[in-house]
């Protein structure tokens, strides 16, 4: 697929959302690249507030000239977080904008994330120039002796997000921009997909017991509403849970107390149980 257009200076926006940090440093990587090659960058957090970063997004996007949006997720079962889809089909359309969706994952799989967030991104109208999955530890085996993915991403994974950068800055430059044909983001085996489609947060979240601290346990000292990144928690003696919640786990992980019953032999043993059965290769790839 190739979009004919006149080559103009490209302005690069960055979206992304980042409960324990992996995701972070590969936006953080893909802004520094992108200005060691002198582009034009914005970065977005969607953890700083919904409405009010889906609102810079939008206006960053709605501007006159070619822009080009790299939009990061974790993935939760199997699929981006539910705030990124949202933002991605708030996105408006216009001419002369390109997408570039990546998400870090856990050695399990990556489920369907990248090819849900690239279709969205065609469906609101823009190209796609590239695409990455990036492994990261586990976000949910921090309290294991030897996590999945340990150590990434490293400077290998992140090589490759560099590599990325500048093969998408060089498709910006030509007159006639080579764009990803749809179905390179279908990488999984049939089974994966099968698997991952009857996944989603919300059937995670309803087949597990509701977080709740345990009362002789919590001092309501507030950590956890601080840690939340979507605003989920507010205190009322006990942390009150709500159904923003997105299981990233931060205020269990964070709570000074250990209030927040946590079985992490068991939870580490679950996830090393589904790595096996995955027949997904263990590393980073870049689709370009």
């Amino acid at each position: 697929m190739v979009k004919e257009c006149r080559v103009a200076p490209c302005a690069h926006g960055i979206v992304y959302f980042s409960p324990a940090g992996s995701t972070r440093k590969v936006a953080f990587t893909i802004e520094e690249r992108l200005k060691g090659l002198e582009q034009s960058v914005t970065v977005f957090d969607l953890s700083l507030g919904m409405q009010e970063v889906n609102a810079q997004i939008i206006a960053f996007c709605s501007q006159s000239g070619p822009c080009c949006l790299w939009i990061g997720s974790p993935v939760y079962a199997d699929h981006a977080v539910p705030l990124v889809e949202a933002c991605l089909r708030q996105l408006p359309a216009a001419e002369e904008q390109y997408g570039v969706p990546f998400v870090t994952w856990g050695g399990v799989t990556s489920g369907l994330a990248l090819a849900d967030m690239g279709e969205i991104l065609q469906q609101q109208g823009y190209l796609l120039l590239g695409a990455t999955k990036v492994l990261a530890q586990h976000s949910s085996m921090w309290g294991a002796e030897q996590p999945l993915a340990q150590g990434h991403p490293g400077k290998e994974d992140l090589d490759k997000v560099n590599l990325l950068v500048e093969q998408v800055v060089n498709k910006l430059k030509q007159p006639v921009k080579e764009t990803l044909a749809p179905d390179v983001l279908e990488y999984l085996s049939p089974a994966l997909r099968a698997d991952a489609a009857g996944k989603n947060l919300a059937v995670a979240k309803a087949s597990r017991p509701p977080l709740a601290a345990d009362p002789d346990k919590c001092t309501s000292c507030g950590t956890c509403e601080e840690c939340c990144p979507v605003q989920a928690i507010t205190m009322d003696k006990v942390p009150i849970v709500g159904d923003s919640c997105v299981l990233c786990m931060q205020c269990v992980q964070h709570c000074p107390e250990q209030a927040f019953p946590y079985d992490h032999v068991t939870t580490a043993s679950k996830i090393e149980a589904m790595a096996v059965a995955s027949d997904e290769e263990k590393e980073t790839a870049v689709f370009v």
